[in-house]
């Protein structure tokens, strides 16, 4: 019986503590994860936490501290006031698809940025980027492309959900032949 309570205790602490190893061994390679263990050690060590985003971006922006490739410096040093917006979001959003809504809540003015620079915080999230960028209707089509190119992103790689496409004319089923309950009885075209 003993034993068993050793072995569950041992267990539970084993499973609460690899999320976190997980967490930390794949911010390695994710420039927003980068930072924002940075911005959190920061703050931690008892900056405020708009003064840290200042610092931590600075950091960036001047030492390269973080994975960022060289080619998104020039964009981000040119948007640094932005940039630093979206570093001190990074404080409650863990993810580019979390940076970005909270982006276009905080700068509503510069959401084609928000775009670009959420997605060179987080390339593996493009996609859902590019997606809830074409769904809130922030930014055309055209200028979210224009954003991932900015961000150095395979447009290749991006697809629009049904949600996020402008202009969407198909109609759910429910309307039209077919579409048994659509109100008038099932209106199925049949051969007799």
């Amino acid at each position: 019986m003993r034993n068993r309570v050793i072995f569950s205790l041992v267990m539970s602490v084993l499973i609460a503590i690899s999320p976190v190893a997980i967490a930390q061994e794949s911010a390695g390679s994710v420039p927003g994860l980068q930072i924002r263990n940075q911005l959190l050690t920061v703050i931690d060590n008892g900056t405020p936490a708009e003064e840290a985003s200042v610092t931590v971006s600075n950091d960036v922006l001047a030492n390269g501290s973080v994975a960022i490739p060289a080619e998104s410096l020039p964009f981000l040093q040119t948007n640094q006031a932005t940039f630093e917006s979206m570093v001190g979001l990074l404080v409650d959003n863990a993810t580019g698809f979390e940076l970005a809504i909270a982006g276009f809540g905080a700068l509503p003015e510069q959401s084609s940025e928000v775009v670009t620079i959420a997605m060179i915080m987080f390339p593996e999230d493009a996609n859902e980027i590019y997606n809830v960028a074409l769904q809130t209707g922030v930014i055309s089509a055209e200028d979210a492309l224009l954003a991932a190119i900015n961000a150095g992103i395979d447009t290749s790689t991006l697809t629009a959900t049904a949600a996020g496409a402008a202009g969407n004319d198909v109609s759910p089923l429910g309307v039209g032949t077919g579409a048994a309950g659509a109100g008038g009885g099932d209106t199925t075209v049949s051969a007799n």
